[in-house]
């Protein structure tokens, strides 16, 4: 009566269990990826130094025409899975099976888009078609393992997400490297991206009949159609800012050449890991802000805290990569991608605004205020979009994220603004003072840097080591350490009630 149940595995547990259950979720989505992140960056510099600027960005131009396939053919159905999943009672087996077949033509469709785009791509640029055809080896995996994942996320089962991500990541990190070391090629490189995948698919579709049961596939283009309508407000907030994101390095090649969108993604992949990183990290909150079910207060509540924490480690970061992320590229890729050091600590400038933005987006779904994110990440785009084209041709490659960062800055002010009269506690002086205090602590780090002169190793080094002693004092001091080691090693109250399965 009165609509669906509601799935909630720490009903009767307070305010703390929830966040606990945020702090854990968002830990094994979040902890794991960045792990991997940091080393299949290593690979990623080893590969770029084989192969060379000029093959690492075709493989980096087809890699993002692909990724375009599938955000264009996404339809907001993703978002629409993760909403719907968690709080959809008896029935969801049908509901999650009409996601997983949509899903799955969707991507089909997408990989006819990109064989057409390749053979008529043999014309005019015979050097990327191979390469582009070679990357469309994923498009069909990757459009199926979104969707088991968003699944499974929706139960509050992120451990199971961030152990298949583990060992996809190593899988695709080790067959890249294996095969770029015995042929160097930007082909053998697109096709061995294809493993990462597989690999996720073979481990998460293990997971689905301990939730759904089995799993029928059905064609029914009808409710299809229902599901997209639906999806629509979903895929306007994202379709358009990822279109962008994927477009810089064809447009970089297009612009200044093959050799300097290597440099540019190589550069600049650093960023766009973190910032996947923040994605799954803010994500890991949507399914416990539904369950408030509009409840403007305790939305506010949880989203202070798990962004205020979120946001000074960024911020700090972000102030200790400005004097050091020519260094780190030059360590990672050589001397040959230094030129995409600035282009780096522009990106990294921007993390905190991504992670403002995308919390904020959270709180407002929850709110059932779609159409204001939606308008507000469309005026940003619209304004990044503008700004693409003209900034690199004023600043060079950092002018890029430049134009991120200028819409990105556009779609935190106004939502920010709203923010506060929709669940203002965000923004409580309770909450900034301390951060402002923290982020003082992280002042020294640049100082050193701009008055030394150190090697590129020594700068990492001194950078890093430096921000992970500012995590490790200000956790222990605000209290987040203690709350992470809880959330990690705590009986979990969800753990009965998400293996239920509720078909």
């Amino acid at each position: 009566m009165g609509g669906p149940r509601v799935h909630d595995p720490t009903a009767g547990h307070g305010e703390d269990a929830q966040l606990r259950m945020i702090w854990s979720n968002a830990t094994w989505l979040g902890v794991v990826p960045l792990a991997l992140n940091v080393v299949a960056i290593f690979s990623t510099g080893y590969i770029a130094r084989r192969v060379g600027a000029a093959s690492f960005g075709q493989f980096s131009i087809s890699l993002a025409i692909a990724g375009l396939s599938l955000t264009v053919m996404d339809f907001g159905i993703r978002s629409l899975a993760v909403r719907d999943l968690s709080h959809t009672g008896p029935g969801s087996r049908l509901v999650f099976g009409d996601f997983l077949a949509l899903r799955l033509f969707t991507g089909v469709v997408a990989l006819v888009l990109i064989l057409a785009l390749a053979a008529g791509m043999w014309i005019w640029s015979p050097g990327l078609a191979p390469v582009l055809l070679a990357s469309s080896l994923a498009i069909v995996p990757t459009s199926v393992v979104g969707i088991l994942t968003d699944g499974l996320v929706a139960r509050d089962l992120a451990k199971a997400t961030s152990r298949a991500t583990f060992w996809s990541g190593v899988s695709l990190t080790i067959i890249s490297v294996v095969a770029v070391a015995l042929r160097p090629t930007a082909v053998v490189l697109a096709a061995s991206y294809a493993i990462g995948p597989l690999v996720n698919f073979t481990l998460l579709i293990k997971q689905i009949p301990q939730l759904y049961g089995s799993v029928t596939l059905r064609w029914r283009p009808r409710h299809w159609r229902v599901l997209l309508r639906h999806a629509r407000p979903f895929y306007k907030v994202g379709m358009l800012g990822v279109a962008l994101g994927r477009i810089e390095t064809p447009m970089i090649g297009l612009m200044f050449g093959e050799a300097t969108a290597g440099i540019f993604s190589a550069a600049i992949s650093l960023s766009d890991r973190l910032a996947a990183v923040i994605d799954n990290v803010t994500t890991a909150a949507l399914p416990t802000l539904m369950r408030f079910r509009g409840d403007a207060q305790r939305i506010a509540d949880m989203v202070a805290r798990v962004l205020h924490p979120l946001l000074g480690v960024l911020a700090a970061g972000a102030i200790m990569a400005i004097f050091s992320s020519t260094s780190a590229v030059t360590v990672v890729f050589g001397a040959d991608y230094a030129s995409g050091g600035p282009a780096l600590a522009v990106a990294l400038l921007t993390l905190p605004l991504i992670a403002v933005n995308a919390l904020l987006f959270e709180g407002f779904v929850a709110l059932r205020r779609v159409e204001f994110v939606t308008g507000t990440v469309f005026r940003g785009q619209i304004l990044t979009g503008a700004l693409l084209p003209l900034l690199p041709m004023i600043f060079g490659l950092p002018g890029v994220p430049m134009a991120r960062m200028v819409g990105a800055l556009g779609v935190a002010l106004a939502r920010v603004r709203e923010s506060r009269r929709a669940f203002g506690g965000v923004w409580d002086a309770a909450h900034l003072k301390p951060l402002a205090k923290r982020l003082l602590l992280a002042l020294p780090i640049p100082a050193v840097l701009w008055w030394g002169s150190f090697s590129p190793l020594t700068t990492v080094l001194v950078a890093g080591g430096g921000f992970l002693v500012w995590i490790a004092v200000t956790a222990h001091s605000s209290g987040t350490l203690k709350v992470l080691v809880t959330a990690l090693v705590a009986p979990d109250p969800a753990k009965s009630a998400s293996t239920e399965r509720l078909d």
